[in-house]
């Protein structure tokens, strides 16, 4: 596993990313081949089961995935506040990658900001995840995860999540059949 925190001088590749936030990147490999890593983002019962970090679950995914699409995935056991977060698909190619939007949402799917979302630090009004996957042989694979637009001061909070979000993800996947 790697994580990196860049700070480019050039613009984000994103208009709405604020360019004073470093791009955080993850990369971790998976046990199990790059379709069912892929799949694992594609379905309601899939991100149900492993989206969200240790210690928080989601009780209501909405997901229309297709190229214009959106996403809703509701955060329960967080004892500061509530709602969770809601994506538009930008771009969707099988087995390679997901390119989407990150905004927070409230309980109902809606886009709040993040002041709304009682988040500290200065946050863009929408956010960009970019997901990327490779085969490593026939039973394995790697994610590389990009996300703009989190406040340098809450970067490590985030890696962290993603971390645990991940850690959940891998076991998942190790109930699944290859």
């Amino acid at each position: 596993m790697q994580t990196s925190q860049q700070k480019s001088n050039s613009p984000s590749v994103h208009k709405h990313s604020t360019p004073q936030s470093r791009l955080l990147t993850i990369d971790r490999q998976f046990n199990a081949p790059v379709d069912k890593l892929f799949k694992a983002f594609t379905s309601a019962d899939a991100l149900k089961t492993w989206w969200w970090p240790k210690g928080l679950y989601s009780d209501r995914v909405d997901i229309d995935f297709r190229v214009g699409g959106r996403v809703f995935i509701n955060m329960k056991g967080y004892d500061q506040g509530g709602g969770g977060m809601t994506s538009t698909y930008e771009e969707i190619i099988e087995n390679k990658s997901i390119v989407m939007t990150d905004q927070f949402a409230d309980a109902d799917g809606n886009a709040i900001s993040a002041q709304e979302a009682k988040m500290p630090g200065e946050w863009p009004e929408m956010g960009y995840i970019t997901l990327e996957f490779f085969p490593v042989g026939e039973n394995s694979s790697r994610l590389a995860l990009s996300q703009e637009g989190v406040p340098n001061e809450l970067q490590k909070d985030c890696v962290q999540g993603w971390m645990e979000s991940f850690d959940k993800l891998d076991e998942f996947l190790g109930g699944q059949k290859h």
